[in-house]
This record gives structure tokens, C-alpha cells and sequence, in this order.
């Protein structure tokens, strides 16, 4: 048993459903189901990494599933809430299921056929788009908001290049947790109304 990723993973999953049912579940369909492709696969990998770091490893395949699931169609959906956010409009349900599709098809080109630069990819350039829409929000006048998602894209900066940053000893497992909880937290507080 790795105690203290069990507790990170916890935190983490206890984040992401704080996060949804307080700020996401009171949007639109669209918007919800955008921000929790991200947000719900997050949390359950987080919730079936803290069940592997208990000692049962057959959770782990799970784990990966959902980190995988995050990362790719995820990222997808966070550029899409965060548009949604931004511009004030309700995506209509076309877009909402296009871009989960899309999601969707870059998991499967990714997993099914091995083209391992999509995992590699999405998460970059969809924060890249997100600190894009952010700015695009300080135009607008979406102060509070703009600031909130930016936040959440470093949070989410560091743990993706957190061995580079921190180094690769075990104790940037928690930091990766940690950092991606304090992520998930600001995408809440940037849907605060």
C-alpha cells in the first residue's frame, strides 16, 4: 500500500466531484456534459489509481482507461466549455456531440490504431487553446473567469511537465495530484456564478 497516493488520488477524486456537483451540474447540457468529459474521467481515474495504491493492482488498467479518456477526449471537451464559457453562448447540442465525437475518434486513432503523438498532443494544444480563450475573455471584459482558467491551465502545465520540474522521484505522483485537484478546482471557480 502507497498511503500517500491513495490520499492524494482521494483528494483528487473528492475535488472533481466537489467541483461537479457545486458548479457543473448547474449548467446547460451542453456545458456540463463538455467540462465533465474532463472533469468525471479525471475523477474516476483518480478514484481507481487510489484503489490501485491500495494494493489491487487489477484496478490500474481502469486508472489508465480514464487518464487516457481525460487527456484526449477531455481535452477536447474542456476547449469546448471553456468557448461556451468565454462567449456566453450555449453550444448547441450538434457541436456539444461533434466535439465529444471527435474526442472519441482521436482516443480510438490513438489506442486502436498506436499513434501515441494524439495522448501526446491533445493535452498541449488544448491548453494552449484555453490560455488562447482566456485572453480572449480578458477582451471581453470576463476578468474574474479569465483569471481562474489560466490558473487552471498552470496547474494543469505543471503536472504534465512535472518530472521535468520536480524530478522523478515518487513524491511527484502527489504532486501531479495535487496540482491537477488545484486545476479542477479553478475550472470550477471559473464556471462560479
Amino acid at each position: 500500500m502507497q498511503i500517500s497516493h491513495v490520499i492524494s488520488d482521494l483528494i483528487l477524486a473528492a475535488i472533481g466531484l466537489y467541483v461537479f456537483f457545486v458548479y457543473l451540474s448547474k449548467l446547460n447540457l451542453t456545458s456540463t456534459v463538455l467540462w465533465e468529459s474532463f472533469v468525471l474521467s479525471v475523477t474516476a481515474a483518480a478514484i481507481f489509481g487510489a484503489i490501485t495504491f491500495a494494493g489491487y493492482p487489477d484496478s490500474n488498467p481502469i486508472s489508465l482507461f480514464f487518464q487516457k479518456l481525460a487527456t484526449i477526449t477531455g481535452g477536447v471537451g474542456l476547449v469546448g466549455a471553456t468557448f461556451a464559457l468565454v462567449s456566453d453562448k450555449d453550444l448547441s447540442k450538434t457541436v456539444c456531440y461533434s466535439l465529444f465525437t471527435l474526442g472519441f475518434l482521436l482516443y480510438i486513432l490513438s489506442e486502436a490504431f498506436g499513434i501515441v503523438i494524439i495522448g501526446k498532443l491533445t493535452p498541449i494544444i488544448a491548453m494552449g487553446l484555453v490560455v488562447v480563450l482566456a485572453l480572449w475573455g480578458f477582451i471581453k471584459g470576463k476578468i474574474r473567469v479569465s483569471i481562474w482558467l489560466l490558473l487552471g491551465v498552470v496547474f494543469f502545465a505543471l503536472g504534465t511537465f512535472r518530472q521535468q520540474i520536480f524530478g522523478k522521484e515518487e513524491i511527484t505522483i502527489d504532486i501531479f495530484h495535487y496540482l491537477t485537484a488545484a486545476g479542477i478546482l479553478s475550472l470550477g471557480m471559473a464556471n462560479r456564478r
